[in-house]
């Protein structure tokens, strides 16, 4: 109902839904009913991200992204659970779409296959894989084992395969890896190519970047093969005069260890402060651009214990006031962490 007062003179084209579930065939199950009830709704074909994760405030949370017809032209080049769409406007074309793999038990089975779709997906589409700017990682039971194995390091194995060199040289994506109650693997990406556009990891300097982990911090046995997350802690982006920075899953992390252990308000403020060197006078300085009055936008703020909710909500308040917070219960892709934020950032 209100989908479709807010589908009122506007073009809805992506809706995540973030719902509590009981079991994979109950995820199944929603999810097929889900698309059923959006084909008579829309009456077209968009994309859908059905993610296991239950929303702390209510029951249901759909974030809908919409855009504007007399600007891109629109078009689904592939449907169902791994559906893309493209906008192009002149010479821009944006890529948008999902993969998802729920087959088998395994991270690391649905992670291949999920990579596999992703690299098919960009080869059909003939975009070069290292276009994509911002990646979402969903991940059912993260840190749990498949027998001896993390399945977060599964994952991080074979994106590490699937990438191979590409992003040597613009950097990895701005992205994030999170668990979920269901659901297999479910990467969601934006990728972009154009004359007219700009992009460059950001780094924070009180950070070890992800991709370059040190052993220590990476799960499992020390024979067994572990690559580290390849991804940036933020990304800037400039299109014409749009000019913003993607920030990655932040977390308690200095260096490359977990801060604040067992206190949720304290790691909730170490990561919001982590954030905020991404879009400080420093940072801000050293882009391509003149920039300025940067503003932080909607997050979605990833909390590991129910327990943890009013603390981490105040201390998020403490920094960001009313700003638009999706409050989601998920696990971290480590044991010792408590909350993981992430957002972007509008500059001028």
């Amino acid at each position: 109902m209100q989908l479709e007062k807010i589908n009122s003179g506007k073009r809805i084209f992506k809706l995540n839904f973030f719902v509590d579930t009981n079991s994979n065939s109950e995820y199944d199950k929603l999810l097929n009913d889900l698309r059923d009830q959006l084909k008579e709704l829309v009456g077209r074909e968009i994309l859908v991200s059905f993610i296991a994760q239950a929303p702390l405030s209510c029951k249901v949370i759909v974030e809908a992204y919409y855009y504007d017809p007399e600007y891109w032209d629109y078009q689904m080049i592939s449907e169902g659970k791994n559906a893309t769409a493209l906008f192009s406007n002149g010479g821009t074309e944006i890529l948008m779409g999902t993969v998802h793999a729920n087959d088998n038990s395994s991270c690391k089975l649905n992670a291949e296959k999920a990579f596999d779709e992703l690299v098919e997906t960009f080869e059909e589409a003939q975009f070069p894989l290292n276009s994509i700017i911002r990646q979402w990682n969903y991940l059912e039971d993260i840190l749990g084992f498949d027998d001896e194995e993390q399945r977060y390091q599964e994952f991080n194995n074979v994106r590490s395969d699937a990438y191979g060199n590409v992003f040597d040289q613009k950097g990895y994506p701005a992205a994030t890896g999170i668990g979920m109650r269901h659901g297999g693997v479910l990467i969601e990406f934006v990728a972009a190519k154009s004359k007219e556009l700009l992009t460059q990891p950001v780094d924070n300097t009180e950070q070890v970047s992800a991709h370059n982990y040190s052993e220590k911090v990476l799960v499992g046995k020390e024979w067994n093969l572990k690559t580290t997350p390849k991804f940036e802690r933020a990304r800037y982006f400039r299109y014409r005069d749009k000019k913003m920075i993607f920030i990655s899953g932040t977390a308690s992390i200095i260096g490359e260890m977990t801060v604040g252990v067992g206190d949720a308000a304290k790691q909730t403020e170490v990561t919001i402060q982590n954030m905020q060197r991404l879009y400080s006078e420093e940072v801000l300085a050293g882009l391509p651009d003149d920039v300025a009055n940067p503003k932080f936008g909607h997050a979605r703020v990833y909390v590991k214990d129910r327990k943890d909710y009013g603390k981490i909500r105040s201390e998020v308040k403490k920094f960001y006031g009313d700003l638009p917070v999706v409050y989601i219960l998920a696990d971290i892709c480590r044991d010792d962490l408590l909350v993981e934020i992430e957002g972007k950032v509008i500059l001028e």
